[in-house]
């Protein structure tokens, strides 16, 4: 490794480039006297001469070739894209990279293996190339000092969390066109690789000439099948029709004999019915009879109470009317003795009142005037005072009138006077205003007096107690007029009850004669209907064993019919299978398209002997989707419906959005062939099949191309970043961030730690969330080096760069 030594110039106390400029030193020479490294001019005011970082310069050996390459560091080329391909083999690749935004992005998250690469990358870039001299120094064993602290600040940002794989463009449906006619000759080829096709167009047509000739014999052989089956079918039908005639005759005959029984039966079960409901009619009439007489007894019993009841309530509620005309007699006579005193009591009351009125109106009428001459008076004195300022004012003028003097003195006296016309005028107004509040105190304690009279309590106790006596009696008179009526009502009701009672036990006595004359015709009528049963029994069990017998013989010719009707249509629906597959095959001979869409592959020819598989394939076009995989690490973050944005090479920086529209349970199966032999077979894959629909397809996509897809897994609009190294750990395990407050005394920077929560993380950055904290902010980030090590300990920082 070569030795560099640090021109003292080259970093300030904030640890940027204050002197780079002036020319009359280089910045870090190779052995203190080589070629310079930075020559003049700001580091990064002229991005574009490739010599101002060379890849023979700044850690040639130290962290692989060409990690700086020889293309230079700048703001513009800046991305996550960029920066994380930096660094996936160990180098740049030739990236522009900014020294801030290098440091942020090294700090965060990129903390494997190369780790102290990276953060000595970091610290040359936001250092310039002071740190490099200072991390060679400390590993020949030199005490150094800790590079000054870098800080960053709180930004504020939309932020996502990705993930991306490559996958190929596909049609959004693609069908291939087969056959089942096989060993034929393909007649028409209507289409090429290419060739647009509509839903509906022929694609290709096989030769069917040979199914043709075969459909030919299966028709005539259907024809001849229907001809013999109608004979055999009319034959066994004849047959039928002879046993049904016969088995009708007979069961005829036993159901006549049968009829004639059932109308014996019916007519005499008729008259026994007829009898029956004659008895249970006259014997609920009987008994509603008697229940009437029953009803007709309690009717008059709760008559006599309720006549007894209404009687002794007329009489108690004529003795409560009395005693309510007695008492409102006696508060008539209370309530006239009250308004008596009340009314004495009002007059005195107004007459003082009418007094307190001629007071209160002589007062206001004087304090108004009084007030009057004060606004006059005080008026007077404003004007003259006012005039007097002005003939001073004019005395300090450049030329003031030759009798100011005498003006401003005469004009002092009469302001004077004024003065004391003015006084006098407010002392009689606060006079007048003193009297006008007594006579105003005086007329409001005369109307309190009036109102109280008015609202005289003996009044309103006299009239309350007059409304309620009142209240009562007419109350009572009503309860009495109606206990009256009611007595009244109760005794006719009672004489009603009475005569109800007396047709009831007339009614009663004829319902039992009735009844018995019933029950005597209902018994003759039983016995006949008994006799008329048996004679029906006999007749039904003849009828039955005609009909046993003729319905075994009309079954027997039914299956025949049946049988013979089986086998036609058995040997009939083999013949028209035959025909239908024929004509099945020589439709399927011509191959059609299922929808619009692009014939990508073909795989006859005309006059090509058709074995089978497929003839063509059609992919449709009016939409894509991309075919990709995600490896097991990933597949258990991602699900349907994720937003996803495609770039393909045709397209440039055009982005597509897209959905993912289909996320494999399983890997997909991978083949692997042997050593040994030709036989191949299915091994385990970590890879796991997924598709994404494109909602915005360009017009350049084609089928096949090679697309990058970013699956967003998460986002976060307007977000407070940082670089995840700059949240540091407390002793418990909690992040905080160290937050820059000022500089001390000896202008050493000051901070504050506030503790944050992690938001969204992504390769870069980190969200953080907490009280305290803003956009701008500056932030700590931690030190790099802080002691002064021996060459041992250089050796360790250096560690497993390669």
């Amino acid at each position: 490794m070569k030795d560099y030594e640090l021109d003292e110039q080259a970093i300030d106390n904030n640890g940027v480039y204050s002197n780079v400029a002036d020319g009359d030193g280089d910045i870090a020479n190779e052995d203190t006297s080589s070629e310079s490294i930075i020559g003049e001019g700001d580091i990064l005011e002229d991005s574009s001469n490739k010599d101002l970082i060379d890849e023979d310069k700044i850690y040639e050996k130290m962290i692989g070739e060409d990690l700086i390459g020889e293309y230079n560091i700048h703001d513009d080329m800046l991305s996550d894209e960029l920066v994380e391909d930096a660094f996936e083999d160990g180098k740049s690749n030739g990236l522009k990279i900014s020294p801030k935004a290098f440091l942020i992005k090294c700090g965060n998250g990129i903390k494997s293996h190369k780790k102290m690469v990276f953060a000595a990358i970091a610290v040359c870039l936001a250092g310039a190339v002071g740190v490099s001299a200072l991390s060679f120094a400390k590993a020949k064993g030199e005490e150094v000092e800790a590079v000054p602290a870098a800080t960053e600040q709180i930004i504020k940002q939309d932020l996502s969390k990705s993930i991306a794989v490559n996958g190929t463009i596909a049609s959004s449906a693609s069908y291939s066109l087969s056959s089942e006619v096989t060993d034929v000759t393909v007649s028409e080829l209507n289409v090429s690789v290419g060739d647009r096709v509509k839903a509906g167009d022929v694609i290709a047509v096989l030769d069917t000439t040979s199914l043709e000739k075969s459909l030919e014999i299966a028709n005539k052989n259907l024809e001849t099948t229907k001809e013999k089956n109608e004979l055999d079918v009319d034959a066994s039908k004849r047959s039928y029709s002879n046993a049904t005639e016969s088995a009708s005759t007979q069961n005829e005959r036993a159901k006549d004999d049968v009829d004639k029984a059932q109308d014996e039966l019916n007519k005499s079960t008729n008259d026994m019915n007829t009898a029956s409901k004659d008895v249970d009619t006259t014997k609920a009439d009987y008994q509603s009879k008697d229940a009437a007489v029953t009803s007709a007894k309690d009717d008059v019993t709760n008559a006599t109470n309720n006549a007894n009841s209404k009687s002794d309530a007329a009489t108690k509620t004529q003795k409560e009317y009395d005693n309510a005309v007695s008492a409102l007699s006696d508060a008539q006579a209370q309530l006239d003795t009250a308004k008596a005193n009340a009314q004495t009591a009002i007059d005195a009351a107004k007459t003082k009142v009418d007094t307190a009125q001629a007071a209160y109106d002589t007062a206001i009428s004087d304090k108004n005037t009084a007030q009057s001459t004060y606004d006059t008076a005080k008026s007077a004195y404003d004007t003259a005072a006012a005039e007097l300022e002005d003939l001073r004012s004019q005395k300090d003028s450049e030329n003031p009138p030759e009798d100011i003097d005498t003006q401003i003195s005469n004009k002092e006296s009469d302001v004077a006077t004024k003065k004391a016309d003015m006084d006098t005028a407010k002392q009689t107004l606060d006079d007048k205003t003193s009297a006008y509040d007594t006579a105003s105190s005086t007329l409001d304690s005369a109307k309190t007096e009036l109102s109280n009279a008015q609202n005289s309590q003996e009044l309103k106790d006299a009239q309350a107690k007059y409304d309620a006596a009142l209240e009562a009696k007419n109350k009572a008179e009503q309860a009495n007029d109606t206990a009256q009526t009611d007595s009244k009502n109760a005794q006719r009701d009672l004489e009603s009850k009475q005569s109800a009672l007396t047709e009831a036990q007339t009614a009663q006595s004829e319902a039992k004669s009735k009844q018995s004359e019933a029950q005597s015709k209902y018994d003759t009528a039983k016995s006949q209907t008994k006799t008329d049963q048996e004679s029906l029994d006999k007749a039904k069990e003849n009828q039955e064993d005609t009909k046993r017998s003729s319905d075994k013989s009309v079954a027997d010719s039914a299956d025949s019919v049946t049988s013979s009707k089986l086998s036609a249509e058995s040997s009939l629906l083999s013949a028209q299978q035959e025909v239908d597959k024929i004509t099945a095959q020589i439709e399927k001979a011509t191959i059609t398209a299922p929808f619009d869409g692009v014939i990508t592959v073909l795989d006859v020819k005309k006059g090509d002997t058709y074995k089978g598989g497929e003839l063509a394939l059609l992919q449709d076009d009016s939409g894509y989707k991309v075919s990709a995989t995600v490896d097991q690490y990933d597949i258990s973050d991602i699900y349907e419906g994720m937003k996803v944005t495609i770039k393909t090479d045709t397209t440039g920086d055009e982005l597509m959005d897209g959905i993912l529209t289909f996320v494999s349970p399983v890997p997909k199966a991978t083949t692997a062939s042997s050593s040994t032999n030709e036989s191949a077979g299915a091994s385990a894959s970590t890879d796991y099949p997924i598709e994404v629909t494109i909602t915005n397809p360009s017009d350049r996509l084609r089928i096949g191309m090679t697309a990058k897809l970013t699956i967003i897994q998460q986002e976060v609009t307007d977000a407070l970043t940082v670089s995840e190294s700059s949240v540091q750990l407390d002793d418990n395990g909690q992040p905080y961030v160290e937050v820059v407050t000022g500089t001390d005394a000896d202008g050493n920077m000051t901070t504050q730690n506030i503790s944050v929560s992690y938001g969204l993380k992504t390769d870069y950055y980190v969200q953080i969330i907490g009280d305290g904290i803003s956009e701008g902010m500056e932030v700590k980030m931690p030190d790099l080096m802080t002691d002064t090590d021996s060459n041992e300990d250089a050796g360790d920082y250096t560690e497993g760069m390669y």
